[in-house]
């Protein structure tokens, strides 16, 4: 027999609360969530912004969110007993392997294509130039959006062995 719906909205709501409980009790998780609101709103704080100060903040930003993005994503999956249908679908008996999957995933469609996609069409609105994701000749400013991604899945990447490490202390 199949769910009514008054069943599966409370199903649902379950799953909702069991996700945002998992995040809000996740002290690192919160812990450097602020700290990434707290660089970006300091760069977009002070008249000239941190970048003249710090050249590299970019990378920090997208590490950091990376990390931040990897947490959200993995409690949600985790929640939602994604993990295990995959774990099954896939055949694998480690949930740290699909665990990763996952947080990559994760980072790279909802950090990676969303993030650069939404640049793309968001910051000509403010008038600013969105730095290309990839274009030839190759040189640091033309991948830009590459570079992105790519230490945002460095954050999920380094995200994923400290809970790695978190899980195997605990056992």
């Amino acid at each position: 027999m199949g769910y009514s719906l008054v069943e599966f909205c409370k199903n649902v709501y379950k799953k909702m609360w069991k996700t945002i409980r998992a995040i809000l009790l996740d002290k690192r998780l919160i812990s450097v969530g602020f700290l990434l609101l707290a660089v970006v709103f300091l760069d977009f704080l002070l008249p000239c912004g941190l970048h003249p100060i710090v050249s590299e903040l970019d990378i920090l930003e997208h590490f950091l969110f990376g990390f931040v993005l990897s947490e959200l994503v993995s409690k949600t999956a985790n929640s939602m007993a994604l993990d295990k249908v995959l774990s099954r679908k896939f055949g694998q008996k480690d949930l740290r392997r699909v665990d990763l999957l996952i947080r990559l995933l994760g980072v790279l469609l909802i950090g990676g294509m969303l993030w650069e996609l939404s640049e793309r069409l968001v910051f000509p609105l403010f008038g600013y130039t969105p730095d290309p994701f990839f274009s030839l000749p190759i040189t640091l400013t033309n991948i830009d959006g590459t570079i992105d991604v790519t230490v945002g899945a460095a954050g999920g990447f380094v995200a994923w062995y400290l809970a790695k490490l978190r899980a195997l202390k605990n056992k």
